[in-house]
C-alpha cells in the first residue's frame, strides 16, 4: 500500500526544522564562542582555549550571579505560597468576584515590565524610602511577577483534583489540615513545582524590572552583563551566559527528576 504525499506534513516538518535551528543556533554560537582563543569569532578557528573562563569565574561575575540566585530563590518561594493560596482558594471559592480576582492576580502578565518597574520607583520616591531599593524590593517586585506563573499551573492541577476526596477524608476523621496535606497536596505537587521553577527563571533572567531596583553595589547578573556590554565585547561575556544556562538547566533537570514535570507538561497531575 502506497502512502499518499502530503505537502502540508512537509511544510510542518520544515517549519519545525526552521524553528528548532532559531532556537539552537544562537546557543550553539554562545557554547562556541567561549571555548575559542580569539577576541572575536573567527572561522575556521584557531584552536580551544579555556582562557576567557579565567575572567568569568571571578568576582565581577559570581557576586552578581549569587545575588540573582538569591533574589530568583526568594522570590519564588514567596511567588509558590502565595500563589498556591490563591489558586486553592480560587478553585473552592464559588463567589461572584471570583473571576474578577483571578484576572487582578494575572494583571502582572499583561503589564510590560518596564511599566511596573517606573511604578514601583515613583512609590518609593513618593513615600521617600530609597533605602528599600535593592534586594529587599527586588524579591517584592519578582514575587508580584511570579505568583501569576503559579496561579495558573497549580490551578491547572487543581482542575483534576475533585473537591470531594478531601471531603471524604475529613468524614474519615482528619482534620481539614491533614485532609489537605495528605490528599489534595499531593497532587498539587508538580504544578506548584513547575509554577516556582518558572518563577525561578523570570527572576534569575529579569532585566527591566531590575534595572530601576539595582544598586551600584549590589547588580544581578543580567544588569552586570548588559553595563559590560556598553563599554566592551568580551567572549567571558559568553562563558558567563553558559553557566547561567547550565545552572538553570540543571535545576529544571533535577525538578523534573524528582516532581514528575514531564507528567504535568503532557496533562497529569502526578
Amino acid at each position: 500500500m502506497t502512502m499518499r504525499f502530503r505537502p502540508w506534513i512537509l511544510l510542518r516538518s520544515v517549519l519545525l526544522a526552521l524553528v528548532m535551528l532559531f532556537i539552537a543556533v544562537p546557543m550553539v554560537v554562545v557554547v562556541w564562542t567561549s571555548i575559542q582563543p580569539d577576541t572575536y569569532p573567527a572561522f575556521p578557528p584557531s584552536g580551544l582555549s579555556l582562557r576567557w573562563w579565567d575572567s568569568a569565574l571571578t568576582r565581577e561575575w559570581l557576586l552578581p550571579m549569587a545575588l540573582s540566585a538569591q533574589v530568583a530563590l526568594a522570590s519564588a518561594l514567596c511567588a509558590l505560597v502565595m500563589g498556591t493560596a490563591a489558586a486553592y482558594a480560587l478553585s473552592r471559592g464559588r463567589g461572584r468576584g471570583r473571576g474578577a480576582l483571578e484576572g487582578f492576580l494575572a494583571t502582572p502578565l499583561l503589564l510590560p515590565e518596564i511599566v511596573i518597574s517606573l511604578g514601583v520607583v515613583q512609590l518609593i520616591s513618593m513615600l521617600s524610602a530609597r533605602g528599600l531599593i535593592g534586594s529587599p524590593l527586588l524579591v517584592v517586585t519578582h514575587t508580584v511577577i511570579g505568583i501569576p506563573f503559579v496561579l495558573r499551573t497549580v490551578g491547572v492541577s487543581l482542575l483534576g483534583v475533585n473537591p470531594l476526596w478531601e471531603r471524604a477524608a475529613r468524614d474519615l476523621g482528619a482534620t481539614p489540615l491533614r485532609a489537605f496535606t495528605s490528599v489534595t497536596l499531593p497532587l498539587m505537587r508538580s504544578g506548584m513545582f513547575a509554577g516556582a521553577l518558572f518563577a525561578f527563571i523570570m527572576s534569575f533572567n529579569n532585566v527591566e524590572l531590575s534595572l530601576f531596583l539595582t544598586t551600584r553595589d549590589a547588580n544581578t547578573l543580567p544588569i552586570q552583563l548588559l553595563q559590560y556590554m556598553e563599554y566592551e565585547y568580551s567572549p567571558t561575556l559568553a562563558c558567563v551566559a553558559v553557566t547561567s544556562v547550565l545552572g538553570i538547566c540543571a535545576i529544571a533537570g533535577i525538578a523534573s527528576r524528582f516532581t514528575h514535570l514531564t507528567e504535568f507538561i503532557h496533562g497529569g497531575t502526578k
